[in-house]
């Protein structure tokens, strides 16, 4: 989904593991699931691979600097039940203040607009079923009711929209 992006600044030293927490914590954190970090069919992990790592599986614990340069392009995927796929690009490197953070925002999508598919107010739940259907999935508190689901009406199925590409996926509620 391009309609949601940010634009961050990483330190050069700073690991890949600040950059998996940093997403975590702005877009995909819901259950504490795993994740990985692809470059160039590299696989950076962010749990301990019980089956022994082959050459292709690392930790995350490795600096940007090492890894990344400007022009590439690399995956992150979070939840391997129900998950959410971010490409990323490296824009470019520059000199920068020394901060002590690892990585800041610097820009971000606004709010995407969902209308309420029975009124066309803004939406502000989207059911959890319905988003993956193609059938109606956004709608706004006083309509939700009218909602058909073809697994039947649960206020359970229901979630809140976010300005997040995990909307709708599992319990993700920021």
């Amino acid at each position: 989904m391009p309609e949601y992006w940010l634009h961050i600044e990483m330190r050069a030293n700073a690991q890949l593991t600040a950059l998996d927490n940093f997403l975590r914590g702005i877009w995909l954190e819901c259950w504490g699931h795993l994740s990985q970090i692809t470059i160039d069919r590299t696989y950076f992990i962010s749990y301990d691979d019980p089956l022994g790592r082959d050459a292709d599986t690392r930790r995350m614990n490795v600096r940007l600097a090492g890894v990344l340069e400007p022009g590439m392009t690399f995956e992150h995927e979070y939840d391997f039940g129900t998950p959410t796929y971010l490409r990323l690009r490296v824009l470019d490197e520059r000199m920068g203040l020394d901060r002590r953070d690892a990585l800041r925002l610097l820009a971000r999508n606004n709010p995407l607009d969902w209308r309420c598919a029975v009124c066309g107010k803004p939406a502000t739940l989207v059911c959890g079923i319905c988003i993956y259907t193609g059938n109606a999935a956004w709608y706004c508190e006083e309509c939700q009711e009218q909602h058909l689901c073809p697994e039947g009406y649960s206020e359970d199925y229901f979630l809140p929209v976010a300005n997040s590409p995990r909307v709708g996926k599992c319990a993700y509620a920021r």
